[in-house]
C-alpha cells in the first residue's frame, strides 16, 4: 500500500530547521531501538519532546519522516564516496587491481559513515517509495561512476556502454553488500567480499 511520503512543510527558519532535524534524528534512533512496526509519531513526540501536532506540521506520518532521512542519506553517501574516488584518481587514472581494493574499502567506509543507512536498507520493502529512492540512488551512482571512473580509465569505451558497465557494477556491489550486512561471521563476510573482488577484476579486464 502506498502512503504519502512528502513532507508537509520544508522549514525555512533556523528554529524550525532544528526542530525538523530533531524529529528526523529521533525517528531514526527509535527505528533502531524498537523497529519499524512499533515506531509511531506518538513515540517520536514523547522521545523528542516535540508535540505530535508540531510533528504533523512538518510530516503527515512516520513514513514521510523516514523517507526524508533516506533521501538525505543517499545524497550524502554519493558525495562522500565520490570524493574519496576522485582524490584517488588524482594520483593515477590507470586501472590496477589495487583500485578494486580501494573502491570496495571506500564504499564500506562510506556506508559506515552515513548515519542510519543500514536501518533504511533493512526496511526498503515497507514502502514502494523507498524502493524507488534506492533505484534512483543506484542510477545516480552509475552515472557518476561512468563519468568519473570508467571513461577516465577506459577512454575507448563509449559513453552509453560506460553507463551500463557502471550500472552493472553498482547493482552487483549493492546486492553483495546487502548479503554482507546480513552475514554475522567476519570470516564469511571476508569470503563474500573476496568473491566480489574476483568478479570485478574479471569484469574490468574485458574493458582494456
Amino acid at each position: 500500500m502506498n502512503v504519502v511520503i512528502n513532507p508537509r512543510k520544508i522549514p525555512q527558519q533556523k528554529r524550525s530547521k532544528e526542530r525538523y532535524q530533531k524529529i528526523v534524528d529521533t525517528a531514526i534512533q527509535l527505528l533502531g531501538e524498537v523497529g519499524y512496526d512499533a515506531l509511531t509519531t506518538d513515540l517520536i513526540a514523547e522521545r523528542s519532546g516535540i508535540s505530535v501536532g508540531s510533528i504533523y506540521q512538518f510530516f503527515p506520518n512516520k513514513e514521510s519522516i523516514i523517507y526524508s532521512h533516506a533521501e538525505n542519506c543517499y545524497l550524502i553517501m554519493h558525495d562522500l564516496f565520490f570524493e574519496k574516488v576522485t582524490n584517488e584518481l588524482k594520483r593515477s587514472k590507470k586501472f590496477t587491481p589495487s583500485f578494486i581494493d580501494f573502491t570496495l574499502e571506500a564504499f564500506e567506509q562510506t556506508l559506515s559513515e552515513v548515519n542510519g543507512y543500514h536501518l533504511i536498507n533493512s526496511i526498503l520493502y515497507t514502502n514502494e517509495a523507498l524502493l524507488l529512492l534506492d533505484t534512483e540512488s543506484n542510477n545516480r551512482f552509475a552515472k557518476s561512476l561512468a563519468e568519473k571512473v570508467i571513461l577516465a580509465m577506459f577512454p575507448k569505451v563509449n559513453k552509453k556502454r560506460a553507463f551500463y558497465i557502471a550500472l552493472m557494477i553498482v547493482e552487483s556491489v549493492d546486492s553483495v553488500m546487502k548479503i554482507v550486512s546480513r552475514t554475522q561471521k567476519p570470516s564469511e563476510k571476508k569470503m563474500v567480499l573476496a568473491e566480489l573482488k574476483t568478479l570485478l577484476l574479471v569484469y574490468f579486464s574485458t574493458f582494456r
